[in-house]
């Protein structure tokens, strides 16, 4: 498996080119962390010298306990990451800020999330749906979430997150956006600490 150091090595040419990056923990973060940890995971493989290059969106006002790729996927691009290959740095940097930032640099807003979002054959899962519905709370489109919801809740067994979670928010639409509104800050709050990006943390509330 790579090492933190080895990783560290590799995207220090990333970094030269782009200093608003943030390293961190693997990641490869693009300022400003608001609602969405939008990032670049170097992460290990089972391969030693081999790491997996992907990009991600991840909403923070979705309580989480890990970063995760689900709105993003692998840059699928050129030969095997190795840290042991001396054009890597220059590959990753390249691509990290061509192809990637293309992908997710421009999701910094709800609405840029759900365009960015719509476009992703993945959704079709249905678990990505909550993150959907949590967006269109966010954004106070009540009339949009609410069967969305309620189809979460149909389709998921009553002691899963998914299902309790949205329960609660179909709730709380009766009580307005600003009572919606101030759960979701204090979700975001929450996971923003948990997954240790709290430091680079901006609130967009």
């Amino acid at each position: 498996m790579t090492t933190a150091a080895e990783i560290k090595r590799v995207v220090r040419l990333t970094l030269e080119r782009e200093p608003r990056l943030i390293y961190h923990k693997r990641l490869l973060i693009v300022p400003p962390v608001g609602h969405y940890l939008r990032a670049f995971l170097l992460d290990q493989t089972s391969t030693k010298e081999v790491f997996r290059l992907c990009y991600l969106v991840q909403p923070l006002y979705a309580p989480s306990q890990w970063v995760s790729p689900g709105f993003g996927d692998d840059l699928h691009v050129g030969p095997r990451w190795s840290v042991k290959d001396p054009a890597i740095p220059q590959y990753v940097a390249d691509v990290v800020l061509g192809e990637g930032m293309k992908r997710i640099g421009h999701v910094d807003s709800p609405e840029a999330f759900l365009e960015y979002a719509e476009g992703l054959e993945e959704l079709r899962l249905a678990r990505r749906k909550f993150y959907i519905f949590l967006t269109l709370a966010l954004l106070g489109r009540f009339d949009e979430a609410r069967p969305l919801g309620q189809e979460i809740v149909a389709g998921y067994l009553p002691y899963t997150s998914a299902h309790q979670h949205a329960r609660r928010f179909l709730r709380l639409f009766d009580d307005g956006p600003a009572r919606v509104r101030r759960v979701l800050k204090s979700w975001e709050q929450g996971t923003a600490r948990r997954l240790q990006v709290d430091g680079f943390w901006q609130s967009q509330w």
